[in-house]
């Protein structure tokens, strides 16, 4: 047996583990140290977008946060399944092409892209009554409900009149944090749902360690790098989310081509003109 390379091998792990524990030391220091963490750049950040006409609203919190990343997986729904849910089995199915196929009974319609991105439609007549926001997420689930749809897993986060009824926008959540970018949204008044679209994930495994994200103060400083003038506008909300990016995967023209992949931990923000700007939490 040649005790030298044995003791050798056990040198060279042994610096290895070293340099790993370093790492892990000096990234823990660096994050206990970053500036951006401080009141003094918060004040300096806030002080920068209200320069250039962005206002944080005085209610919003900016506050430390951690969160793991998820793997996650489009959700797909075989068509015999979608026709039997929404058509009783009693669609006509039409596939113009191998991306694209089109169930329809009557009034109704459901486009179904890539297998992923659901697109109903019923050419139902406007009804004459208004209906409240509360009737109208009422009736949303109920309709998902019928389906077999979750209806346990979303939330609700943009609203607007439309017709006498409503446009509802729900997005899915994993333990409370919304996970984007997810939508199913709904154009419905008291005669039901005139149309409903959907881009929905599945959860398949949670990471066992919580990621620290970058400072709420920097991630707001991103607005700043937005294409186009922003201002002015105010920010009435920043939180953690979960953010699942297809194009960082090869997926560019298309989202709906791909199939699963890692969301990742991101700062959401919320401005009052209803827009939505998602910042990488890592970076």
């Amino acid at each position: 047996m040649d005790w030298s390379k044995i003791k050798t091998t056990l040198i060279i792990a042994l610096v290895l583990a070293n340099l790993a524990l370093a790492y892990v030391v000096v990234g823990q220091k660096a994050a206990r140290e970053d500036g951006t963490f401080t009141r003094s750049f918060q004040t300096k950040a806030l002080a920068l977008l209200k320069e250039n006409q962005i206002q944080v609203d005085p209610d919003v919190r900016l506050k430390k946060a951690k969160l793991n990343s998820l793997r996650v997986k489009y959700e797909a729904i075989s068509e015999e399944e979608l026709n039997q849910v929404f058509f009783h089995n009693e669609g006509l199915l039409n596939q113009p092409n191998l991306g694209l196929v089109k169930l329809s009974l009557d009034k109704e319609s459901l486009t179904i892209y890539n297998g992923r991105r659901l697109y109903y439609q019923n050419n139902l007549d406007f009804s004459k009554e208004k209906m409240t926001r509360e009737e109208a997420q009422e009736k949303a689930l109920e309709f998902l409900q019928k389906r077999r749809f979750k209806s346990n897993d979303l939330q609700l986060v943009q609203w607007s009149p439309w017709q006498g009824g409503y446009q509802l926008i729900y997005k899915k959540v994993h333990d409370k944090v919304l996970v984007e970018t997810t939508y199913t949204k709904f154009y419905l008044d008291k005669n039901g749902v005139h149309s409903m679209e959907r881009l929905w994930l599945n959860v398949l495994k949670a990471s066992e360690h919580a990621l620290p994200l970058v400072s709420p103060s920097k991630a707001l400083l991103s607005l700043l790098d937005e294409e186009g003038p922003l201002g002015p506008q105010t920010v009435v909300d920043i939180s953690p989310c979960y953010y699942f990016n297809p194009q960082k995967q090869g997926y560019i023209e298309d989202i709906t081509k791909a199939q699963q992949g890692r969301a990742i931990p991101a700062w959401r923000i919320q401005l009052d003109s209803g827009q939505e700007v998602i910042v990488d939490g890592l970076s």
